[in-house]
């Protein structure tokens, strides 16, 4: 309501309740001049209390255009029963008569103003016969539509694209495909958030629905100096070998290789063997061994 009157809705940005003015909204002009709702200490109008101020500028807007406007004039003569409200009613309700659709009807009357007797119209010529109507056209358009109907729909296109918190929920399906992983929506929204504050870089495929993640880190080192190791490159059971695993890569390696990194290494879990495949037909090279353990507990 408030930008199709030409004004500016102001929200609160307080996320927390009971913090501030959340919850609260204001009006300005376009050139931000307040209007209502915007104190000092923040905002203090009502989602109620700027419906009722857009709504009465609304109806002072129809009932000043109402007034500004010429009355109609009323026609010269009127019937008598004009003046009797049932008649008005019942003239309203009543059904309207079946108006003639037939060419004949049409040309009857029209003639009827040129006989010699009021009232009574002239013969009508003879017509000549109406065209055939062939079916052909119809069946045509019929399998036309048939086709259209049934055609397949369009595939989705492979969309790469940098990850986000929102996309927690539907990675959780996807990274429970990790053997020995179990982790929930909370955690892997906060896992992202802190491989966002940490600048690492993750990206996600979509094709139609997300199908795969990648993810990488920038490690510092004395002897390679910056290099960029993927920490993540999964890819939905179902959509594998479609060169989405490819294109996730891709985009690593453009992103790393903008920060400065000249160097890319890959980490792979011992169990899945085709991952490793995949990497050497990359080009990449086994190099090193990488040992793990967990230290989140005390010992």
């Amino acid at each position: 309501m408030a930008e199709h009157r030409g004004l500016k809705l102001v929200k609160s940005r307080k996320r927390k309740p009971g913090t501030g003015d959340y919850g609260k909204f204001g009006l300005t002009d376009v050139d931000g001049k307040p209007l209502l709702g915007i104190g000092e200490d923040g905002l203090t109008a009502t989602p109620e209390d700027i419906e009722t101020y857009l709504r009465q500028g609304a109806t002072s807007t129809w009932k000043a255009s109402a007034e500004n406007t010429p009355e109609r004039a009323e026609p010269e003569s009127r019937s008598a029963k004009a003046d009797d409200p049932d008649a008005e009613v019942e003239s309203a309700i009543r059904p309207r008569g079946k108006r003639a659709t037939s060419g004949t009807a049409s040309a009857t009357v029209a003639r009827s103003g040129r006989s010699g007797q009021r009232g009574i119209p002239s013969t009508p010529a003879r017509q000549p016969p109406e065209p055939r109507v062939v079916a052909e056209p119809v069946e045509v358009d019929k399998r036309k539509k048939a086709s259209v109907r049934d055609a397949p729909a369009a595939k989705p296109e492979l969309i790469i694209r940098a990850a986000k918190s929102a996309d927690a929920a539907a990675l959780a399906p996807l990274l429970h495909q990790l053997a020995r992983v179990e982790i929930d929506e909370l955690g892997i929204a906060r896992n992202l958030e802190a491989v966002r504050k940490a600048r690492g870089g993750m990206a996600v495929a979509e094709l139609g629905e997300l199908v795969g993640f990648c993810s990488w880190a920038v490690i510092a080192t004395v002897q390679h100096g910056l290099v960029g190791r993927l920490t993540l490159l999964l890819v939905d059971e179902d959509h594998r070998r479609r060169g989405i695993a490819t294109a996730l890569l891709d985009a690593a390696t453009s992103a790393l290789r903008k920060i400065g990194c000249s160097r890319l290494e890959a980490m792979s879990d011992i169990e899945i063997a085709n991952a490793h495949g995949f990497f050497r037909t990359l080009k990449f090279e086994q190099t090193s061994y990488r040992f793990a353990r967990d230290i989140n507990e005390a010992e």
